[in-house]
This record gives C-alpha cells, sequence and structure tokens, in this order.
C-alpha cells in the first residue's frame, strides 16, 4: 500500500486575487459593514476559498508556485523559487485523482445534518453542538453506531456550514468522511459562537468543556464509543487538549498548524509581545464568535439562547479582551513572564497525557513554526506519530485543506487513511508513511517534489557549524584572532499601538504599526497569519530585504557547495547597552551572487532582560547548544548594567533550506523586529535613546550555530 500524494497549488490564492480585482468583494456581490477591519474581511473571503471556490488546495507561499507535489513515502525533493508577483493560470493544473493514492468507497449514499442541540457542562454552561450522520438515498439517518470526529471551534461553526471535505478539519459537514462511516461532531467553544459564556483564550473552563464535548458523544445512541479529534489552527490546539483531558476515549488525532507554546512560540517569543499576532487574531476571534445572525434565523428554536450567547460575547470585551490587553502593554508579571497563566494554555507542558496516534503538520513560515517540530518530538516517544513540514505560511496552510480538483481535500485523503488505521482498525498503509516529511527550500531532484524524509526531528544526521561575526561584516567559520571593530545600533523607535472597541461597541479594534520597516517584511506576512501576503502582496512580504537595509549585515564568502540546513539555529551575540533593556533581532538569509536577498529563512529576538537561559531544558548538538529554552520568569529575569558586556543566546526558529553554491550565508542583526515583538510600556521606559554595540573578539566571539545536514541525506 504506498502512501498517498498530497498536491498543493497556488490556483485558490489566484483566484482570490482575482475576486479582489474585480471588485466582487468591494460591494457588487458582497458588502462588508465597515466596522469589520481587514481581520474579518480576510477570514470571510478566507471561508469563501474553502468552502464556495473548486479546484482550490494551494499554497500561497511565494516560496513555490504551481503545482509542488509531495510524496509522504519519497524521500527525494524539489523546488524553484518562484516570483511571488508571478499569476500562476488555473487551467494549467492537471486533475489529481492518481496522485490521492489512498482510497476506499463510500459506505453509504449520503449525509444528514442534524438540528442544532446544545449540553450543559459541568459548570452548567450551555454549549452549542452540531452533528452530521451517514444517511440512506432518502437522506434519513442510518440506524447504527459510528466512530465520531470531533471538531472544537472558537470560530463560530455556523459560518462553516457548506459541506465539504474539510469539514474534518475546519468544522462544517464533511461528505468525504461521513459517507465512509464516520459521525462528524463540531462543537463550538465556550465563549464563541452560538455557545454560552465569554471567550479566554484556552482558558481551564474552556480546556475543561473539551471533556464535557467528548462525554456528551459517547452518551448518543449513534456512538460506537470511538472519537478521533482533528482540525487546523485553533481546532488542532484543541483537539490536543480535548485528548489530554478524554485520552482513553480518543483515539487518534489529526493537527494541521498546532501550538505548542504559547508564550515562547507566540505571543510572548523572545520576553517580548508579539501585537501584530494578537491583534490579527484576538480581533478576528472576538469578531467571528459574534456572528450568531444566521445561525439564530436557522434555528428559530434556540434563539433567544443564541443572542443570550451573543450579548455575553460582546460584554465579554470590557470583562476580558480590554484588560487583556492593558495588562500585556503594562508589562504585568501574568502575561509578561512565564507562569500559570501561559502554561494552562501549553498543549506541551501536558503532552505526556495523549496515548493517541498523532499527525501533525506545520509550515516552515507558520506562526507555530517553533513548536510543530517540538510536538511532534515529544509525542513519538509514547504513541504512534507523524510530522510533515510544508512551505509557507499559517493561511497557505489551511488552504491546503481544501477541496482538490476533484472536489476531494488532499488532507482530508490522508486524514481518512490516518483514522482508518487507528480508529477502524482498517490495512490503510500507514506505517509507509514516514516518520517526518519536510519541504527543503532550493532542493532540486529527479522527483521534483521539493521534500525530503527522514526518521526523526531534529534531523538525525545534523551536526553543529558555527560561524562567527566580524567587524568588518563578514562571516566566516574562523575564530576572530585579536579584537577587531565593533558595531552600534540605536534603538528603534516604538511601535504605534491603538486599541479599544468599535464605534457600536460590539467588536474589539486593536491596532499596531511597526515603525522600523518590519511592516513590510517576510515576518509581518507571518505574523499576520498570512494574511498580508494573501491579495496584491509587495515583494518585500517574501524575503526582508527592505527591513534589512539599515541591518548589521554579516554575510560569508560564496558557498563552495550546496550546503543544508536542517533545524533549529542559535545566535550567541555579545553586546553592551547604554541603557537598562534592550533587543536583538537576527535573521538568516540566503545572498545571491549580485547582493540581493533571494532567500530570507527563519528569524529570532530577544529581549536582553529575558536572556537567562534553564540549560537543563536546552538542546545540545555536537556538544553546543543550538536551541536555548529560556525561562522567562521573574526570578530570572537579568539585569542590564549600561557598558557591560554580556552574551545574549538567541533562538531562532527552525528551518530547512539549501544554501546555494556560489550564495552567500548573511546573517543579519538589528535592534528590533517590531512584527514579531513590541515592547511593553516599563520595558519602553528602560530602553530610550539606547545603543547596543555588538563585540567582535576572541573574548567576546560574536558567531551563530548552524545544524547541517549532509547533502547525501537528500537522496
Amino acid at each position: 500500500m504506498c502512501a498517498p500524494v498530497l498536491m498543493l497549488n497556488a490556483k485558490c490564492q489566484v483566484l482570490v486575487e482575482r475576486i479582489i480585482k474585480n471588485g466582487i468583494m468591494g460591494g457588487n456581490v458582497m458588502r462588508v459593514n465597515s466596522m469589520f477591519d481587514f481581520q474579518l474581511r480576510f477570514f470571510f473571503i478566507f471561508l469563501i476559498a474553502v468552502f464556495m471556490l473548486s479546484g482550490c488546495s494551494g499554497d500561497s507561499s511565494g516560496g513555490s508556485n504551481g503545482n509542488v507535489e509531495l510524496s509522504l513515502e519519497n524521500p527525494s525533493e524539489n523546488t524553484d523559487e518562484a516570483d511571488p508577483e508571478e499569476e500562476a493560470d488555473p487551467e494549467d493544473e492537471g486533475d489529481n485523482n492518481d496522485e490521492l493514492t489512498y482510497s476506499r468507497e463510500e459506505d453509504y449514499p449520503n449525509i444528514v445534518k442534524l438540528p442544532m442541540e446544545f449540553f450543559s457542562t459541568v459548570n452548567g454552561k450551555k454549549i452549542g453542538v452540531s452533528v452530521t450522520l451517514p444517511a440512506n438515498e432518502e437522506g434519513e439517518p442510518i440506524d447504527d453506531v459510528f466512530p465520531a470526529l470531533l471538531v472544537q471551534t472558537a470560530y463560530n461553526m455556523s459560518l462553516v456550514s457548506t459541506p465539504s471535505s474539510s469539514g474534518a478539519l475546519s468544522g462544517g459537514a464533511d461528505p468525504f468522511l461521513v459517507k465512509r462511516g464516520y459521525a462528524m461532531v463540531t462543537v463550538d467553544v465556550l465563549g464563541s459562537g452560538v455557545s454560552e459564556g465569554g471567550w479566554e483564550l484556552l482558558s481551564e473552563e474552556e480546556q475543561n468543556g473539551y471533556g464535557d464535548a467528548v462525554d456528551w458523544v459517547l452518551r448518543q445512541d449513534w456512538s460506537d464509543g470511538n472519537i478521533g479529534v482533528s482540525g487546523v489552527s485553533y481546532m488542532a490546539i484543541a483537539s490536543l487538549f480535548t485528548a489530554q483531558q478524554r485520552p482513553d476515549a480518543i483515539k487518534a488525532i489529526f493537527a494541521v498548524v498546532p501550538l505548542g507554546d504559547a508564550q515562547r512560540g507566540t505571543a510572548g517569543t523572545g520576553g517580548l509581545l508579539n501585537g501584530v499576532f494578537m491583534k490579527t487574531w484576538m480581533t478576528l476571534t472576538q469578531k467571528l464568535g459574534t456572528q450568531n445572525m444566521l445561525a439564530s434565523l436557522l434555528n428559530p428554536q434556540h434563539f433567544s439562547q443564541i443572542i443570550r450567547s451573543t450579548r455575553e460575547h460582546i460584554d465579554h470585551i470590557d470583562s476580558f479582551y480590554l484588560p487583556l490587553v492593558d495588562d500585556a502593554l503594562a508589562g504585568e508579571d501574568y502575561i509578561r513572564y512565564d507562569g500559570e497563566f501561559w502554561r494552562a494554555r501549553a498543549p506541551l507542558e501536558y503532552i505526556d497525557k495523549i496515548t493517541a496516534p498523532t499527525f501533525i503538520t506545520g509550515a516552515l513560515h507558520d506562526i507555530f513554526q517553533r513548536d510543530e517540530p517540538l510536538l511532534y518530538e515529544q509525542l513519538q516517544k509514547n504513541v504512534d506519530a507523524r510530522l510533515a513540514i510544508f512551505d509557507g505560511d499559517h493561511m497557505s496552510n489551511m488552504l491546503q485543506a481544501n477541496e482538490g480538483n476533484d472536489a476531494i481535500s488532499p488532507l482530508a485523503v490522508l486524514m481518512l487513511q490516518w483514522f482508518d488505521k487507528h480508529i477502524k482498525g482498517l490495512d490503510s498503509g500507514t506505517e509507509n508513511i514516514a516518520a517526518v516529511t519536510q519541504y527543503v527550500k532550493n532542493y532540486e531532484s529527479e522527483s521534483e517534489d521539493g521534500f525530503a524524509t527522514t526518521t526523526a526531528w531534529p534531523h538525525p544526521l545534523a551536526e553543529s557549524n558555527r560561524w562567527y561575526l566580524h567587524g568588518d561584516l563578514s562571516l566566516s567559520q574562523e575564530l576572530p584572532f585579536f579584537d577587531e571593530d565593533s558595531l552600534a545600533m540605536h534603538a528603534s523607535d516604538f511601535a504605534i499601538i491603538e486599541y479599544g472597541k468599535s464605534s457600536g461597541g460590539h467588536f474589539l479594534e486593536f491596532g499596531v504599526t511597526p515603525v522600523d520597516g518590519s511592516d513590510c517584511s517576510l515576518s509581518y506576512r507571518q505574523w499576520t497569519l498570512g494574511g498580508a501576503a494573501t491579495f496584491n502582496a509587495p515583494p518585500c512580504y517574501y524575503d526582508s530585504s527592505e527591513v534589512e537595509v539599515d541591518a548589521l549585515n554579516y554575510e560569508s564568502a560564496p558557498m563552495s557547495d550546496d550546503y543544508y540546513i536542517n533545524g533549529p539555529i542559535q545566535a550567541d551575540i555579545w553586546i553592551d547597552s547604554t541603557v537598562t533593556e534592550a533587543v536583538v533581532s537576527v535573521r538568516v538569509d540566503e545572498v545571491s551572487p549580485d547582493g540581493s536577498v533571494v532567500l530570507s529563512l527563519t528569524n529570532g529576538l530577544l529581549a536582553a532582560t529575558s536572556r537567562s537561559v534553564d540549560e537543563a531544558r536546552s538542546r545540545y548538538l555536537d556538544g553546543e547548544m543550538i536551541q536555548p529554552f529560556h525561562y522567562l520568569t521573574a526570578e530570572h529575569a537579568a539585569e542590564v548594567v549600561p557598558g557591560e558586556v554580556f552574551k545574549m543566546q538567541i533562538e531562532i526558529f527552525p528551518t530547512s533550506a539549501i544554501i546555494r553554491q556560489g550564495h552567500r550565508l548573511r546573517i543579519s542583526i538589528s535592534p528590533s523586529n517590531q512584527a514579531q515583538g513590541i515592547m511593553n510600556y516599563p520595558q519602553q521606559e528602560n530602553s530610550v535613546g539606547g545603543v547596543t554595540t555588538i563585540h567582535n573578539s576572541p573574548e567576546y566571539p560574536s558567531s551563530v550555530v548552524l545544524p547541517i545536514v549532509p547533502l547525501s541525506a537528500l537522496n
């Protein structure tokens, strides 16, 4: 039995771009109320792309254009860097029927969606639930029992009600899986959609509700007692927490772009506040959670219940959203530092509770880029687990869950294969799926698919390779022999922050505008969930060249051979500061012979007062620390003494790429990357007018450690 082949293409992006260009969203077909800002309009367009446009399974990454095939059992790989502005022709795409190699016939001819129901949590909150069951030709439910596929969403299940083969990932009705003998169950989590309560960001009460949903499913007459959990993004996170809540009931997990550590991986990277992500995601979640008019009209028996829930969601702006933003910007300890608030929202903290076979997918520029391989690494110690890392950003990898040309989601096929094995006990061939499949930028081979497979993450053949920064802005593997020029950076101005409620009082408004140039960079694309690069994106959303104009750019000599990087990266930067807080941002690029940035790979940043490292929880390779684990706690906050030299051990998120022969490796250092992290107000006060000096000497050898894999591992 062969593993499935996934088809990703640029068609979905192209079609949606044409919608915008033709003015369909501008008023000819759909008008969006002015109070809906960019995030909400973007999500509605995403919904259209996923559920109304055919032939979309696209990757809008800009790193690869046109068709890219992934075979999860084929170790060879290929990609060509494409012009992000070049438009793919949808007519060039072929049928992907031959590529979806796992298949089986439908067990039932039809599906039926049952009327919306509510169940009560142990805390007495009413939670909305939608069920889709196999049906006969007349659309009547089959009188039998079935395993259930459970999706728990904070994005309002009523907005994705259109039947789709991506339903088991997005929360809609799913004919593809339901006709093959699964019950589809979608739940609005506490505080979202039609469910009661106020949403509080994966709170303990919300997570307890995940277990209540499992208990409700097990009580149903149509349930055979076996449950799989699945979803993209928030729904993937909820799947992991659900499996932790009820490990005995959950038989399999399929999680697309999930979170692992909310603080280190997303909202508080490097001891800073990821304001761009927060303003994108928090406003989106709050607004979607209140869009219940359609649900109330389609379910008149629950009209008063739905309206009451909606009112609760709106009132929560004042009781949760705005206080949370206030506290984050004020640098309140429970937000600023690692502790109960963040650990309760980190699936990695409870990963050993999961006993179900788990498939994890991620992306090289995903908002959860750091966490997805870490989740897999921990899971595979105890369960049957797989990891697939794609190119692109968060949204492009959500879109890959959409239907292909044959109206079957490629990921749905893989998910069917996974669930058939681990829930139904069928011989679906999952043993042939490689443990780890990664997209490798710039890789070319006969298979022309851009992917490589291996047996573990990090790559088992990886070796540490240290590159030193020199005072003449060169980058070499030779330690400085004498004191070289130290180079200085002046602190950036502070990002512009505006927040409050909409004029009508129904929606959260939250604006963060970088002033350091990072609002036109790969980082901005990444931390807006890919939304910044979805429509008519300028080239700067595909690399970091513009923001690096005024940075300290250290470059190697031209590579004598292809240079394969795979895994996490660490920058050891020796600095001093004239003030008591500073930020160091590090980007990793490939530079062409003409000096232009042709590929931005990854980045990291760190606040100086957050530099303390838990060595026991850090990662080492060949005796070199390569992935520092920062405490990020109040008791480990590090003092910065003006003029005193100290080392910043900066975590740079993992990547997989080849620096091509004749091209150069660039390490770009700057005093901020506001697209990824902004200072809270106390940090701002302590950094005003600061000058940071980078040292390059035998005593203070600033350097970067890269994980290098032999090229032979790609063959």
